[in-house]
């Protein structure tokens, strides 16, 4: 925000029957339209309060068209005159102009993203009239940045150079990055900056970080270093390793200790897994059962009796070091059930396979006689919100009761859509269409919405089965479905395009006194504002 806009609002606190206002220099472009409203006139009480408003709006004006003041004193150059634009421009005035404008006002960050593809894929870019609200929007979506990179054409890309407050979306275009934002941009300028130039430059985005890191605070710090997750590899290794021993904030250790967990070769790595190798040593070092094979042998696995894994009798201090606390983290575990899940969920999944040699089916009955099955299988859960194993899902899944949910310590929900969505597209939809109903309905969407995999649509077989679920909930409701309303913008933006002309029909012979009333209208607005935006790019 323009400095001087701040003053305007500190003199209008004040009040201006109190105190008159006094305007700043006209050294700076529009300065001079401000000094003639301050020289002009009475000096009333209302008429300062009619000529600081009248400032305010002149500088907001200014602001909303891309340009803001310099702060270097004595500079007063107007900003160099915007280039041509070569490609073809959405025309204003055009219905398809209008709807563009309403999706980028509706917040709905799915819709935003496929309005903006079909301009991409039709090599256009919006006109004028859009390109604030495009701009703005971009601002909040980090995920709309490149698409509208190649959109907003070569007046949206000047217009966010002139910009502090669209500068962090320059820094995601073809121009170079701007290190004004870094230097003095606020966090999420500087957060956005990072993260675009992690995308473009992972080095010098550490080497950034590493310079700097020194004057920022605990919190800042860690938000940025949680950005490293984009682009992690081995060269990030020794940075982390250094945060792990030296910072002072434990915040930012567990955020290095986590990156550090995502890089299967790093040497915090091989330390948690040296621990966990020792904890199963009777077992690894056990003979394996010969003259079997397929079936035979996994029934051989299931009848030894020998312990899977016992964890360590007495905490060893040099744990601390890889933020293995005395304590449990978990409340439900005890000391020894709290060090062996710390230890298990700091290394990948595929680390059991790789050290045990053993399917992920045949770990999990292992983990299924185990006395330390709890810790093991809340790790393995942990471990999957963090590695996405496809394979482990499918043993999950199978091992799963209906409508239950993996057991987890972090956070995260590990339901059945969720571990089928680790699989492929085609297996996954089979999954999720054999889950789907009208009870399971918000579950899905919700997990779909988690994943804000831009480009995903239903298939026509999960589409039909999801709108036959949406109406036989919407008609048998006698009460307002708040869970359904959460959700229900999102089923609407990923049916397939094919399945659009039905889709209204699903919620069209809901009566008017229905609770649910809304909820249809909604749905049936989204999936208008979709037929019409395709109709207008077929």
């Amino acid at each position: 925000m323009d400095p001087r806009l701040r003053l305007f609002g500190s003199f209008a606190l004040l009040g201006t029957d109190r105190r008159r206002p006094s305007f700043p220099e006209n050294e700076f472009p529009a300065g001079s339209l401000i000094r003639e409203l301050a020289d002009a006139g009475e000096t009333s009480p209302d008429a300062c309060a009619e000529k600081l408003l009248r400032g305010a709006g002149i500088l907001s004006i200014c602001g909303r068209a891309g340009w803001q003041p310099s702060s270097d004193v004595g500079i007063t150059m107007d900003p160099p005159l915007c280039q041509e634009e070569s490609r073809p421009m959405l025309q204003e005035g055009l219905p398809v102009t209008d709807l563009y404008g309403d999706i980028f006002r509706s917040g709905r960050l799915r819709l935003q993203w496929e309005a903006l593809s079909c301009l991409d894929k039709q090599g256009s870019v919006l006109p004028h009239s859009l390109l604030v609200p495009a701009l703005m929007m971009g601002r909040s979506a980090p995920a709309l940045r490149t698409l509208l990179s190649r959109t907003v054409g070569v007046r949206g890309l000047w217009l966010a150079s002139l910009n502090p407050d669209w500068c962090m979306f320059a820094s995601t275009s073809g121009s170079e990055s701007e290190m004004e934002a870094w230097v003095h941009g606020r966090p999420m300028q500087r957060q956005a900056f990072l993260a675009a130039m992690r995308a473009k430059d992972t080095a010098h985005a550490r080497e950034l970080f590493e310079k700097d890191m020194a004057g920022m605070d605990a919190s800042e710090r860690n938000a940025l270093l949680g950005l490293f997750v984009h682009g992690l590899c081995m060269d990030d290794e020794d940075m982390l390793e250094r945060l792990l021993v030296r910072d002072r904030s434990r915040e930012v250790r567990k955020t290095a200790a986590s990156l550090l967990s995502r890089l299967p070769d790093s040497r915090y790595v091989a330390r948690m897994g040296e621990r966990l190798s020792s904890c199963m040593e009777s077992f690894l070092s056990a003979p394996e059962p010969s003259g079997f094979s397929g079936l035979f042998q996994a029934a051989a696995v299931m009848a030894d009796k020998t312990e899977f894994i016992t964890p360590p009798e007495n905490y060893d201090k040099a744990w601390a070091g890889d933020l293995i606390s005395e304590k449990s983290p978990v409340s439900q575990f005890g000391p020894r059930a709290g060090w062996l899940y710390q230890m298990a969920v700091a290394v990948p999944l595929s680390w059991w396979t790789e050290r045990t040699g053993k399917t992920p089916a045949e770990l999990m009955e292992l983990a299924e006689r185990s006395e330390w099955k709890k810790p093991l299988l809340t790790a393995w859960g942990d471990a999957q919100l963090r590695c996405r194993d496809a394979d482990w899902a499918r043993v999950m899944l199978k091992r799963m009761k209906k409508g239950g949910v993996w057991p987890s310590a972090a956070g995260g929900r590990l339901d059945s859509f969720y571990l089928a969505g680790l699989l492929d597209k085609e297996e996954r939809e089979l999954f999720w269409e054999n889950m789907l109903s009208r009870d399971t309905l918000p579950d899905l969407l919700q997990d779909i919405r988690a994943r804000q995999e831009m480009e995903y649509h239903m298939s026509p077989a999960l589409a039909d089965k999801a709108l036959q679920a949406l109406k036989s909930r919407l008609s048998s409701a006698t009460h307002r479905d708040y869970m359904l309303s959460s959700v229900i913008d999102e089923l609407a933006m990923i049916l397939p395009a094919e399945s659009l002309d039905n889709a209204r029909q699903a919620v069209v012979d809901l009566p008017v006194d229905s609770p649910n009333r809304e909820i249809s209208d909604r749905f049936s607005a989204v999936v208008l504002q979709r037929r019409t935006l395709h109709s207008c790019f077929s």
